[in-house]
């Protein structure tokens, strides 16, 4: 019987540490912490300095700071709502886009019971911390406020439809898409879903079926929530969709140009809810 003994290859920078890769400099094994980005491959921090300017991959991941921010705001204004009532004053009333338009980004803020902002909450935490490190904060925070502004366009506009067209009386059609124009619709679900369409579009930019995936599952689980549940806006989930898919487009197909494309995303956000004010 013979023994037979393992070895494990350690950093030379910290021996207590095993060492994932060699440096392509020196060869010598390193750390996940030593490990520095360098044009070819990863350097250790002596080989990489006096070198072209290096990063880190610890450097290279951006935080979701944005997301947090978002998800922060929202669980801020819930609580402020169970002692104030906040609703029938901020929240989106088709009839009063026009002469009260903040009401498209404060009714983004507001939800109403614990399901809806735990759900909305969660999911725009989870969506955040998958796409703000691959977008930054700026370009990420222009999706943001294109979902939300097609989610306010599509409540409004349904609600268009629903004032000025026979919508409401065809049968299903107007069960599924009638929106009353003096209803109130709140929360981030417009948004939410704006960041789901946007990460389809950045899957399949990267070659993923996003079908095959649990974002696809995610976005079929909703929208069969959309149009089963009873007062679910369904003009605000497909609007924020349609928002978010249109903004990934510009954002994930154009990553070589971000600053150019968020300015862009940006401006056709403001835009549409400048058109949403005057629909009405």
């Amino acid at each position: 019987m013979s023994d037979h003994e393992t070895s494990t290859t350690v950093c030379y920078r910290h021996p207590d540490r095993e060492a994932r890769l060699r440096c392509s400099r020196c060869e010598r094994p390193i750390c996940t912490d030593d490990m520095i980005d360098a044009p070819v491959g990863y350097q250790c921090p002596e080989c990489a300095q006096g070198g072209q300017r290096v990063r880190s991959v610890r450097e290279l991941l951006v935080e979701p700071t944005v997301t947090r921010v978002l998800v922060g705001a929202i669980a801020a204004v819930y609580l402020l709502s169970m002692a104030v009532p906040l609703t029938r004053e901020f929240g989106l009333v088709p009839a009063l886009a026009g002469s009260e338009p903040w009401r498209q980004i404060t009714s983004a803020f507001l939800h109403v019971g614990l399901m809806h902002i735990g759900f909305n909450g969660l999911l725009l935490w989870q969506l955040g911390h998958m796409l703000e490190p691959v977008l930054g904060h700026v370009r990420f925070g222009a999706l943001y406020l294109a979902g939300l502004a097609g989610g306010a366009i599509g409540v409004v506009g349904l609600a268009w439809l629903t004032a000025y067209t026979p919508l409401a009386g065809i049968p299903v059609l107007g069960w599924l898409f009638a929106t009353h124009p003096v209803g109130v619709t709140v929360g981030a679900s417009g948004a939410v879903f704006g960041l789901m369409g946007a990460a389809t579009v950045g899957m399949r930019a990267r070659g993923i079926d996003p079908w095959r995936t649990s974002i696809g599952g995610l976005i079929l689980l909703n929208l069969v929530i959309t149009f089963v549940i009873p007062n679910i806006s369904v003009g605000g989930h497909l609007g924020g969709f349609i928002g978010g898919l249109i903004a990934g487009k510009v954002l994930f197909v154009e990553a070589s140009r971000a600053r150019s494309a968020a300015v862009r995303v940006l401006v056709a956000a403001v835009a549409v809810l400048a058109v949403t004010t005057i629909l009405f």
